[in-house]
């Protein structure tokens, strides 16, 4: 009972409480636009949705719920300079070799690291700038008329669907290994995202 009651309060602290709310909210706007979006790219039955209208609707909400949250934790980000721990300084990359090389199971020596692992800041890094870019091909694609005169660089609505399509591809692959990432390494890590702690 001990043992059950120290794993679920931890005494390690984590994750703010700000960093854990906006974690849920971009998470699931994550999923859900990459699920409405692959819908409403290749629209079938048994994928998940009726119909292409809640489709769209799903794919509106989540895009404007990631938009809010991505916006606010740049700016928590720089608030309170903790991206120091989700960007990789020079450390990371010359430490990366020895990482892979736990990972792919080349060596059982695993290193110790303060909070992220070099994978993991790769990985947040990405998703900085694939989500911008995500972002802003969304919002012309719904808007065309209004972001007109970016559309001219691009020759069209073709190409910027096809960098919207490009970055969700991105994105699908990136959230595939931040799961990966979390599964596979400490549970207590895991359960800090929920409480806080480990």
């Amino acid at each position: 009972m001990k043992a059950l009651l120290s794993f679920l309060t931890g005494k390690k602290r984590r994750h703010s409480l700000a960093a854990r709310v906006l974690h849920w909210i971009y998470a699931p706007s994550i999923l859900a636009s990459i699920l409405s979006g692959f819908y409403l790219s290749f629209p079938a039955p048994g994928r998940g949705f009726r119909n292409v209208a809640s489709a769209q609707k799903t794919h509106f909400i989540a895009q404007f719920l990631l938009i809010g949250s991505y916006i606010s934790r740049i700016y928590k980000s720089y608030a309170v300079k903790d991206y120091k721990e989700l960007v990789p300084g020079a450390k990371d990359i010359a430490g990366l070799p020895a990482f892979l090389q736990h990972e792919f199971f080349l060596t059982s020596k695993e290193r110790k690291y303060k909070k992220y692992n070099p994978g993991q800041k790769l990985l947040f890094t990405a998703f900085g700038l694939l989500i911008p870019l995500q972002i802003f091909t969304g919002l012309h694609l719904y808007s065309p008329r209004v972001l007109q005169k970016a559309s001219v660089p691009q020759k069209g609505l073709g190409p910027m669907r096809k960098w919207h399509y490009l970055s969700a591809l991105g994105i699908f692959t990136l959230t595939a290994g931040h799961l990966y990432f979390v599964f596979t390494h400490n549970p207590k890590k895991l359960k800090s995202i929920f409480t806080g702690s480990e």
